[in-house]
Formats: C-alpha cells, structure tokens, sequence
C-alpha cells in the first residue's frame, strides 16, 4: 500500500492586489518547485485573498508551508485543513493558481471550479473552495436567494 497523502488547506488575506504576471509567476515558480518535490496542489486569488490546497509527502508540504508563512504577499494564515489522505484529490498540476475573476462568466467558472473538485472526498473542503470562490464573484452571490425570502 503507498504511504498516505497530506493534505493542506489554508486561507489567508492578500498585502496587496497581484497584477496578472505576478500571479503568472507565482504560479510558474510553484509548480517548478512542486514538480520536484512531488507536491500538487490549487491556488484560487480573488484580489484580497488567498485560498490553496497542498498535498504531497508530509515533510516537502509542511516546508513549503513554512516557507509560504514568511512570503510577505500575504499574512493572516488560517489552516482549513491539515491530514493524511489516502491519495491526491487537487488534481495532477504541480500547481494550479487562478484568479477567481479571470475565467469567463461566474457561472462557467464555478461550474470549471466544480470539476475540478470532484475528486475532493471532504465536503467541507469542496464548501470552503466554492464558498471562497462565490464571495470573490458578487455577481454569484447576488442570483442566490436567502433561505426563507
């Protein structure tokens, strides 16, 4: 049986807004660094925060994420999640980093997010990307009625 997979999820609030070729950067360094430390994960941006999901072997993501604490892009840190898993379910990209306003309309991104989620066996998890993803789109929020109105 292969050694289990961890998984960690943070969130955390944006210094300042990343132009696109920050970002693109970003996510360019990452995945060369997670491409050779057998990490994987999913970056989503919304200009004033941070959501990311990690996963590899325990000891290469919890440098990272040591790592990562000290990058003065952003401050704020909240651990959504940190525990083994029985195999990787963001997806095989060294690192996938969107902004949650780039892709087309709202509804086609939360609709790409929600394929993207499908191997993510925590409800929780899956709740707190799309979650994220709808506060960082007003148009998403707007169409949904309140329980009860």
């Amino acid at each position: 049986m292969a050694d289990p997979v961890y998984q960690l999820v943070y969130i955390s609030r944006a210094t300042r807004p990343l132009d696109d070729p920050e970002l693109a950067r970003l996510a360019t360094g990452a995945a060369r660094f997670n491409g050779g430390h057998g990490i994987t994960g999913l970056l989503l941006h919304d200009g004033s925060r941070f959501i990311q999901a990690l996963e590899g072997p325990q000891p290469a993501v919890e440098t990272l994420m040591a790592q990562i604490a000290h990058d003065q892009r952003h401050d704020s840190i909240a651990y959504v999640e940190r525990r083994p898993v029985a195999a990787q379910q963001f997806g095989g990209w060294a690192m996938d980093a969107r902004r949650v306003r780039d892709f087309g309309g709202a509804q086609a991104f939360l609709d790409d997010l929600k394929r993207m989620l499908t191997a993510v066996d925590d409800h929780r998890l899956v709740a707190a990307f799309i979650g994220f993803a709808m506060l960082g789109r007003p148009e998403l929020r707007a169409r949904r009625p309140l329980p009860g109105a």
